[in-house]
């Protein structure tokens, strides 16, 4: 089995790396993380993680280099890699800011075919 954490370099992306790690290690299952935000876009999507970010055995992803949308770029690499559970870091939006905006984790929950955990912030502003 293996659990998927949809990271950025956000508040909300931290509270997801660090639940997700967490997480993982109670279940032992292995740690991908998907980078929503990567600047290096590659054809195989394999990423070196950040060297302030720490971590263990994890493998880093990213958005393929011609994915419009990293969310659905993320469902897809999850169902190809058979991913059984995805964290996702999530804050409080406006209706209309939603619908403005619409959210990436809004459309990682609503569209993963898996179990999804939304973590809030320390700060409990999620």
């Amino acid at each position: 089995m293996t659990l998927m954490v949809a990271y950025s370099r956000t508040v909300e992306g931290e509270a997801a790396l660090e639940q997700g790690r967490a997480l993982a290690a109670r279940l032992a299952f292995p740690v991908l993380v998907f980078d929503l935000k990567s600047e290096t876009r590659t054809s195989d999507r394999h990423l070196d993680p950040p060297a302030d970010v720490g971590g263990g055995d994890e493998r880093w992803f990213g958005p393929a280099h011609s994915a419009p949308d990293p969310a659905e770029d993320l469902l897809d690499t999850a169902q190809e890699l058979d991913v059984q559970m995805i964290v996702v870091g999530v804050r409080r939006r406006s209706p209309v800011g939603k619908f403005l905006m619409g959210s990436q984790a809004q459309r990682i929950i609503l569209g993963a075919s898996v179990p999804v955990v939304a973590v809030k912030t320390a700060g409990g502003e999620a």
